[in-house]
């Protein structure tokens, strides 16, 4: 993988990856305005993290050092990959994969839980994935 090749695929990550907390962050702010519990569920740490990541690894470390290394292959694969699991691990959050939904903890009495098994089982799917990808792109 060339660096051009680097150098054009890191913006479409990060325009996803910023597109993905932007939506997390507009729709904690009108849960909070209705006087809601607000926080962070787990693809958005994922993501905010992956974030993180790519940038430093794509963007700073190329423009401090001039070169890419091959961290900024692992990184952009494993950005990828996690970006492309996060609709469906939000899904699992609202649990839109099951016939009971959200309503199971209204019915329940009980309030939304941070995570839900589907979220929990998603997000591991996700990471290790990544980790493969990454893994493999590391090595060839």
């Amino acid at each position: 993988m060339t660096p051009d090749t680097l150098y054009r695929l890191a913006p479409p990550l990060i325009a996803l990856q910023f597109a993905a907390f932007g939506w997390r962050v507009n729709r904690e702010i009108n849960l909070g305005d209705s006087g809601r519990a607000t926080w962070i569920p787990i693809p958005d740490v994922l993501n905010i993290m992956s974030l993180l990541a790519t940038v430093i690894c794509l963007i700073v470390v190329p423009i401090a050092t001039d070169s890419y290394f091959w961290l900024s292959r692992v990184v952009l694969g494993a950005g990828y990959v996690l970006i492309a699991f996060h609709p469906f691990t939000m899904a699992a959050h609202y649990r839109l994969w099951s016939r009971d939904g959200r309503n199971k903890y209204v019915t329940a009495g009980k309030d939304y839980p941070y995570a839900t098994g589907e979220e929990l089982v998603s997000s591991s799917l996700s990471i290790i994935l990544a980790v493969l990808a990454a893994t493999y792109i590391g090595t060839h």
